[in-house]
């Protein structure tokens, strides 16, 4: 399984101006897809994105079954991400190299940034995720390029720092970013996969999470990572839940797992192991008491996922892949995201009314109940994240 899963093509089906520019009201529509009544568009639960890999969207949900979606003229790309940070929410066209700012509360486009630097396959330098500072500054950290592009409140670009020396190869493979005050300070952490270039990238030396002094934008130092190939990033506080797969193509590598990473001490620990919770882990989300996570079994090609529970406390795995609520043939969960106590789960295959969104109550144990407002999207889901 690898991280390239789309084309660079794209379909215009998002509103959004140019920097400064407002973008017009999203539209609120029921499962069926017809406009639904105006109080249901005044909750939000989460933030959403979709692609088939050629086209997206984007918008907002709620657990009452609405949704809302913003369409008009602008390219979203055909590889986007969700980022949230300090309140305010992003899409990262990553084909695009393309940063857009979202009305938390409905999804919809408001400002974009280009955050295109030359890479040396002479495509895009493949933004991963967006933090704020303090001082209003967007951190961006690139994959294909070892840099994190610093964009100035205005948008403009401020900075670059250099990642090439993190990695004998020469680009580290940043894939995500979080900004966290600590007792020593304002601090930037930045998930260091470290794949191996010359051989197919595949994760065979230590990963690494770097830390940087935001104030002066000083690489302090790094610390090894327990387990190999951070592939997301759940942001708790001064805590980072990292989803660990290792290589996709083996799932049972003793460091490859959930990793639980201490922003104020930075200490780490790997907590879940992949062996124990029955695939390689590609999405995290932890609430109060209860983990939840996507794993990947290793067959070539078709990875096929599983929703699975663990402890958070102590790692044990509580439902582990084979005893999974919700589990697909291929590569086909994606999106995982708790919100006012449930979990809600993205999946790409098409049901009567779109792409379905599932929601489960967690019980005691943290034993899931399928909820029945099922949300559909107009496209196969890829994230979700809370306003």
């Amino acid at each position: 399984m690898t991280r390239r899963l789309a084309s660079i093509a794209a379909i215009a089906l998002a509103a959004c101006g140019s920097p400064g520019d407002g973008a017009p009201p999203a539209a609120c529509a029921s499962n069926g897809g017809a406009p639904a009544p105006a109080e249901a568009c005044g909750s939000t639960d989460a933030l959403w994105v979709a692609s088939d890999y050629s086209s997206s969207a984007v918008g907002a949900l709620a657990l009452s079954g609405a949704s809302t979606a913003a369409a008009g003229a602008v390219d979203l790309g055909a590889d986007p991400v969700l980022a949230t940070s300090r309140g305010r929410a992003f899409l990262v066209a990553r084909d695009e190299d393309l940063v857009f700012e979202l009305d938390p509360r409905r999804g919809t486009p408001l400002h974009r940034w280009s955050v295109h630097l030359p890479s040396p396959s002479g495509g895009s330098s493949d933004p991963q995720d967006v933090a704020v500072a303090s001082d209003g500054s967007l951190w961006v950290p690139l994959y294909d390029v070892p840099r994190i592009v610093v964009l100035d409140p205005s948008g403009d670009v401020a900075r670059t720092i250099d990642l090439s020396p993190y990695d004998g190869d020469g680009n580290p493979q940043a894939s995500a970013i979080a900004i966290v005050d600590t007792p020593a300070g304002e601090k930037a952490f930045v998930a260091l996969e470290r794949l191996n270039d010359a051989q197919a990238f595949v994760s065979d030396q230590p990963s690494w999470m770097l830390r940087i002094d935001v104030p002066s934008a000083t690489v302090e130092g790094h610390v090894q990572l327990a387990g190999r190939n951070p592939f997301g990033m759940f942001v708790d506080g001064g805590v980072l839940w990292l989803a660990e797969p290792g290589n996709f193509d083996d799932a049972g590598e003793t460091d490859a797992g959930i990793e639980r990473f201490d922003t104020a001490t930075s200490t780490t620990a790997l907590v879940a192991r992949e062996t124990d919770l029955g695939g390689s882990v590609a999405e995290v989300a932890v609430s109060s008491g209860c983990g939840a996570a996507i794993v990947a079994d290793a067959t070539h090609d078709v990875n096929a996922t599983s929703l699975v529970t663990f402890d958070p406390a102590t790692g044990s795995a509580i439902a582990p892949a084979p005893r999974s609520p919700l589990a697909t043939p291929g590569f086909q969960l994606q999106g995982l995201l708790w919100s006012r106590g449930a979990l809600l789960v993205g999946d790409r295959r098409r049901a009567g009314a779109g792409y379905p969104v599932h929601a489960f109550d967690a019980g005691v144990g943290c034993a899931l109940r399928p909820r029945s407002d099922t949300v559909f999207l107009p496209l196969p889901p890829v994230g979700l994240r809370v306003p």
